[in-house]
């Protein structure tokens, strides 16, 4: 299982998307790719910080109707399981001197509470986090890491 971050999901929807990242969407059983809550904070955020106008519209559009119906009921939370991943998983950074930022320590904790990989282009706070990462963007067999 595997959750997508932020900087994949939101490929699909840039003008001239990355075709690594086309292609590795493309060849997962989408049964086993997840987004988060926090992912989703973010895409909303991105898009809403957009003048308004017509490119906001369609890509509001194209998240809801493409990206939400596609995951439906793999958005997972930041539940209490996840929140104690996180405390522990941000005090083991802390104390080794790593730098990982809240958002990405919040994925990292969900993914951590279920044993799931995290599929990024920003590999580094989820490795130091002990999760284990996928970067659709690097070509080759997965773009495993």
């Amino acid at each position: 299982m595997i959750i997508v971050d932020t900087n994949v999901i939101s490929e699909p929807l840039r003008p001239r998307p990355a075709e690594a990242v086309l292609a590795w969407l493309d060849d997962q059983a989408i049964e086993t790719v997840y987004l988060t809550t926090i992912t989703l904070a973010e895409i909303r955020f991105g898009i809403a910080s957009l003048p308004a106008g017509k490119r906001q519209r369609t890509l509001r559009t194209r998240f809801d109707d493409e990206m939400l119906e596609l995951f439906g009921d793999r958005i997972l939370s930041f539940d209490r399981v996840a929140a104690e991943e996180y405390g522990d998983l941000r005090a083991r950074a802390v104390s080794r001197g790593l730098a990982i930022g809240d958002l990405d320590a919040m994925i990292a904790a969900i993914a951590a509470a279920r044993g799931f990989a995290v599929a990024t282009r920003d590999v580094r706070p989820f490795i130091d986090a002990g999760i284990q990462v996928v970067n659709p963007f690097e070509s080759g067999e997965g773009g495993g890491t």
